[in-house]
């Protein structure tokens, strides 16, 4: 009987790892909202409970040679619903995401956990049954079978977060505990003493046949998804040229055509299913905000020496303060972006001063060491919410020299003015001064200084690209003051009481159903 709980702890450290995994799965779809999270958390616990429930019939309607059966069939029926899973999730998610975001997320938490989750929860009930005998007195083992699985998935979750997270795709992973899964039923099979050699075959049969299947479809992934892509009426093509796992999220770089053969080749820079960064074939950014950081920051310190950037992307923002003559610093909490621009992008970070460590703890210990700080600090639907509150800008403040100031890529919400408001005072609660520019709908930029306000903007086009130069003047030609005024009766978000995350949910929502329509199957998958 004990041979069994390595299997309970096994089905226990499978049960948490896919939980992690489905939050990753689910972020290029659904995004990374409250309300997201809620939903996978709830489902989770709605088919654990289900399937305690149905464990704890079953064992007490089998007979003890019925329970050994299902206790080595119940890990193979998770594997083939995990597997399937793997298969549809790429086809369904993408029209599940332009449904409603929230009842989406709930439907695709079902597809990934319900029927793994059933059967794996199923366990410990059979377990205990199978446990019982006439003559058991107390739990019948219940108190060890749930403290095994308990540790078990406590490793679960360890493993999946230090080890397949930053060195296999989540569509991989998922396939390789369903593979785990099988192998520990063949395993035990052989172990099963008691069990007729008719119900030992087939069980060594389906825990092959399904831990080959699932092993093929991740083998055959790439074939896989491009299949799905071709099927897309995407009017560009996609070319995945490189996929770099993280503990921060899924980077993919991207080579991008129209079908038709018009224009010329784009290289795009995605995180978890947000397109960070655009370049041409000579690594030249596309995106108009590369340029609209530097052009702030430039008439706004015209004499600055030096730069610290908050979040490298493609490489681009930090490649143009240095050509420029400055100083330059970057912070980025992620290495897999660092290789991703260097390898594909033509970031050459000799002599830039490159940190790989948290914006927060960063500016944390910077004393006035910078003329401009750059926030440019996207990850999954927009900043971090710990990277908005008004500790982190005072923070900030004390990082810039007197005078200086600091340039934002900033997220606003189009449909609630209040929620900008409460930004913009969270940032003023530490400068005195507040500029905007952008454009409507777009991207957004945020000046914020004790400084001089400059006599003029400068927008230098001799540098930008042709395609977006008009929209770089464009967002430049909005720069406006934002009086003290306009949102004095905004409360400043601070770490205490953070809600951020709440407050652009809707908004973030949005632009998540935006980018899942604007990208195949390829890019999204990660």
């Amino acid at each position: 009987m004990r041979k069994y709980e390595v299997l309970i702890f096994a089905t226990g450290a499978i049960t948490l790892a896919l939980e992690v995994l489905a939050s990753r799965i689910m972020t290029p779809y659904f995004g990374v909202s409250l309300y997201i999270w809620s939903g996978i958390l709830s489902i989770t616990l709605t088919f654990l409970a289900i399937g305690y429930r149905w464990g704890g019939h079953l064992s007490a309607k089998l007979s003890r040679q019925a329970l050994e059966v299902f206790i080595l069939a119940t890990p193979i029926a998770s594997a083939i619903a995990m597997g399937l899973a793997a298969l549809l999730y790429p086809v369904i998610f993408p029209a599940l995401s332009q449904v409603n975001l929230i009842f989406g997320s709930f439907v695709g938490a079902t597809l990934l956990l319900a029927l793994p989750l059933i059967a794996l929860s199923a366990m410990n009930p059979l377990l205990i049954g199978y446990q019982r005998t006439e003559e058991a007195e107390g739990d019948s083992g219940a108190g060890r079978i749930f403290f095994i699985s308990t540790v078990g998935s406590v490793a679960g979750v360890l493993l999946t977060a230090f080890i397949f997270i930053p060195n296999l795709t989540n569509f991989r992973a998922v396939l390789l505990l369903s593979v785990v899964l099988c192998l520990a039923s063949l395993v035990l099979v052989f172990f099963a003493g008691t069990l007729p050699n008719s119900d030992k075959k087939k069980l060594i049969i389906a825990s092959l046949i399904v831990a080959l299947a699932c092993g093929s479809i991740s083998a055959a992934k790439k074939n896989y998804l491009k299949l799905i892509s071709g099927l897309s009426t995407h009017q560009k093509s996609y070319k995945v040229v490189a996929e770099y796992t993280s503990m921060f999220g899924n980077i993919k770089v991207a080579e991008v055509r129209q079908k038709d053969g018009t224009g010329g080749m784009e290289r795009i820079f995605v995180q978890d299913g947000l397109i960070q960064n655009r370049t041409n074939e000579k690594n030249k950014s596309l995106s108009i905000y590369t340029y609209v950081l530097e052009a702030l920051a430039r008439s706004f310190e015209p004499d600055a020496k030096d730069a610290v950037i908050l979040g490298l992307g493609a490489g681009a923002v930090p490649a143009n303060f240095k050509k420029i003559g400055m100083g330059v610093a970057v912070v980025e909490i992620n290495p897999s972006a660092l290789k991703a621009a260097t390898e594909h992008f033509g970031f050459d970070p000799t002599g830039i001063d490159v940190h790989l460590e948290d914006a927060r703890t960063f500016v944390r210990r910077c004393q006035g060491n910078f003329d401009i700080v750059v926030v440019d600090l996207f990850l999954g639907d927009n900043i971090p919410d710990y990277l908005l509150t008004k500790e982190f800008f005072a923070d900030v403040r004390r990082c810039i020299r007197e005078g200086g100031s600091l340039v934002m890529n900033a997220f606003f919400d189009d449909n609630n003015e209040n929620n900008n408001k409460r930004l913009l005072a969270t940032v003023g609660s530490a400068f005195p001064k507040l500029f905007l520019a952008g454009i409507e709908g777009g991207n957004i930029f945020i000046v914020a200084t004790a400084g001089a306000t400059p006599k003029r903007l400068l927008v230098p086009t001799s540098e930008i690209p042709a395609k977006v130069v008009n929209f770089v003047r464009h967002a430049m030609s909005k720069a406006r003051r934002v009086p003290p005024r306009f949102y004095s009766d905004a409360k400043p978000v601070s770490d205490d009481h953070n809600i951020f995350s709440v407050l652009y949910a809707d908004a973030n929502m949005l632009e998540r159903q935006f980018l899942a329509r604007g990208v195949p199957a390829d890019i999204l998958v990660n």
